[in-house]
């Protein structure tokens, strides 16, 4: 499972704005006090999870079971 990568936004100026540094599942926000802010994406975490759990059960099937799933999900998506 691929991760995205973290950004990094940092703005210098006069008014002391804050770091934010972005991540798949999660913002932190360090403000120049030195008080941090958390903000959690939910659906991402939770869509992220899912495709984890669907991944891991996948790869316990035999090999013919597991080819016969990969048609399927390709016939519905595609």
């Amino acid at each position: 499972m691929a991760r995205k990568k973290k950004e990094v936004v940092v703005e210098e100026s006069t008014t002391q704005e804050p770091k934010v540094t972005k991540g798949s599942h999660l913002t932190v926000i360090e403000w120049p006090s030195g008080r941090t802010s958390l903000e959690w994406d939910h659906a991402a975490l939770a869509r992220d999870v899912r495709e984890a759990i669907e991944a891991y059960e996948l790869a316990q099937k035999k090999p013919a079971v597991r080819a016969k799933a990969a048609a399927r999900k390709k016939k519905t998506n595609g």
